[in-house]
């Protein structure tokens, strides 16, 4: 390259430099740093002030119920009555007055030295105080090696309604053990009390680790205890799953121990959308950048004008302007490459074009092959029986079956009119009906508007046998409506049975599954008709559900409505 070339670059490299870069690099970094400090104080703040109210909470009430229970054990009433059996209803005043005033409710049990129960609030008689060795171990055993104290006693809590936790105190007549008082706490109680902060979690446990009751059963190891990434431990704390910021906190002379653990994670997803937004800004001072370096260019030579003029050219999806550059210099070398450069996109375009297209036929035809093999098994079986039984219903039965699955397979047909779902749906309703008798019911009502409308094929069938694979659940019987008509410019069609219904959760969890495009669940039905439709039509269209627990189910098809002509799928009507 020649010596007397101008090094344009060197320009736009100290204009950059100078009245663009800087400046912006402080000032972010600058924001930056002051924004997270202060979101990451804010998460340490909350997490603190949070665990110090769960720990006079969770300590106020059981501090109440072990002074309730020591003061009991010493109570006149409660002597008189292990000594003379007087005085029980006075007893049972006492204990369920002080149950009422308490946030939280604990089962109580008055047992004598035998652990036969006197007096209870639940009959179930907990596990603490049965077998032959109850005496020797758990609290029973606690109590009777320190009598004079109020035992505090962790318990597996198999379910939600198992006592997780006991306060109990041996009752003391003439220096010897006439009995004992425990209040029993429900782990759905507990949880219940610590339930008030959904973006944290909230552990009890022993002061050996074992979890009493937690807000998030992923921290629990297999053992019951408290992950050992958590226990013991305060400030950021790193595991395979998350990241936490952890507060630990004591209470009832170290008997109890709180966590309270602030997911992190959403931090670090913070920092992302911020380099995200810092990306964006350097976009935008290259958009001020490149007005000043033009204008500098305008001053230097004409043609960075043309090297502009088909940048826009190309930026407006005009991909056929090419620089004509004979200068000799470094503007030739790109202009060249530019030239190369448009060419081989154009090339990329159209190959991405063709594979794009390619892939969603597959996925089209992926979709529709999908047929569901214990529907026919059990109409085959049912086919063995009429065989022997009633012939002339089996060769029914056998012509029915074979239009299904002329209609299903033939790969040469994706769209048909609505009248010839409708047909195909009526074969898989006759086969259904019989298979069920007086048990299933069904109605159909097509607007004559409707049936000419064009439609993916198997649009209707897969709802309607994922209707009767889930509505009988429970259920003696079950009827299906299906109804179709034009609303403005879509064709709408409604599958409604009276069946199980789903519950919210598993309501919320199917539509989910909808929004996805890849199914990785075992809702093969609805998504196979919702992805479908997507894929021919677009995100407009698709399949919405809505259903209530025990109440049924409705699922609406909404497709554009499309008269034009279509071939008639083999054997559908023979």
């Amino acid at each position: 390259m020649a010596s007397n070339i101008r090094r344009f670059k060197d320009d736009i490299r100290n204009s950059f430099i100078i009245y663009a870069l800087i400046p912006v690099i402080i000032i972010t970094v600058a924001s930056y740093l002051l924004s997270f400090s202060g979101f990451y104080r804010n998460i340490v703040s909350r997490n603190y002030e949070y665990n110090e109210q769960i720990a006079d909470t969770v300590g106020s009430i059981i501090g109440s119920y072990q002074q309730e229970a020591d003061s009991l054990s010493n109570d006149v009433n409660m002597r008189a009555y292990l000594e003379t059996n007087h005085s029980k209803s006075a007893l049972y005043e006492t204990l369920y007055n002080f149950m009422n005033q308490m946030e939280t409710k604990g089962s109580f049990f008055v047992f004598d030295d035998k652990l036969k129960p006197l007096i209870q609030s639940t009959n179930h008689i907990p596990e603490y105080a049965q077998g032959e060795n109850a005496k020797k171990w758990g609290i029973i055993g606690r109590m009777l090696d320190t009598p004079e104290k109020v035992i505090l006693s962790r318990h597996p809590a198999l379910d939600a309604d198992s006592q997780s936790l006991t306060v109990g105190k041996a009752i003391i007549i003439e220096g010897h053990v006439a009995g004992f008082i425990t209040f029993d706490f429900n782990k759905s109680d507990l949880v219940k009390l610590i339930s008030k902060n959904s973006s944290t979690s909230v552990v009890i446990t022993d002061h050996f680790g074992y979890v009493i009751a937690c807000t998030n059963e992923l921290l629990v190891n297999e053992l019951g205890k408290l992950d050992m990434n958590y226990r013991d431990h305060s400030g950021v704390v790193e595991s395979n799953e998350d990241s936490q910021y952890v507060t630990r906190s004591e209470i009832l002379d170290g008997e109890i121990r709180i966590y309270t653990l602030t997911s992190i994670g959403y931090f670090r997803s913070m920092l992302i959308l911020a380099g995200l937004l810092l990306s964006l800004l350097f976009i935008m001072l290259a958009l001020t950048t490149y007005l000043s370096a033009r204008k500098i260019a305008n001053s230097k030579t004409r043609v960075i004008d043309d090297i502009i003029r088909a940048i826009e050219n190309v930026q407006n999806g005009n991909l056929d302007t090419r620089l004509l550059v004979k200068s000799n210099d470094e503007f030739q070398v790109f202009a060249d490459a530019y030239n190369q450069m448009l060419d081989d996109i154009k090339n990329l375009i159209e190959a991405n074009k063709e594979k794009a297209r390619q892939n969603i036929i597959s996925e089209i035809k992926q979709l529709e092959s999908q047929f569901n093999p214990h529907f026919l098994f059990n109409t085959l079986e049912a086919i063995r029986f009429m065989v022997k039984m009633n012939p002339s219903s089996a060769n029914t039965m056998i012509l029915v079956l074979s239009n299904l699955l002329r209609y299903s397979i033939n790969n040469t047909i994706s769209e048909v009119s609505l009248a010839e779902d409708v047909e195909y749906t009526k074969n898989y309703l006759f086969i259904q009906k019989y298979r069920f008798g007086s048990l299933f019911d069904y109605d159909i009502r097509v607007e004559e508007a409707a049936l000419d409308c064009i439609v993916p094929k198997l649009i209707i069938q897969p709802i309607i046998e994922n209707a009767i694979q889930h509505g009988f659940a429970n259920r003696q019987s079950l009827s299906v409506k299906i109804e179709a008509g034009i609303s403005g410019d879509n064709l709408v069609v409604i599958i409604n049975d009276d069946g199980e219904g789903m519950e919210p959760q598993v309501l919320h969890n199917i539509r989910h599954i909808l929004e996805q495009h890849v199914n990785h669940s075992s809702h093969v039905g609805l998504y196979n008709v919702h992805r479908r439709v997507q894929l021919i039509y677009g995100e407009n269209y698709g399949v919405d559900i809505t259903s209530k627990h025990h109440s049924g189910t409705v699922v609406t098809i909404t497709l554009p409505v499309n008269r034009g002509g279509t071939n008639v799928a083999e054997g559908s009507h023979r």
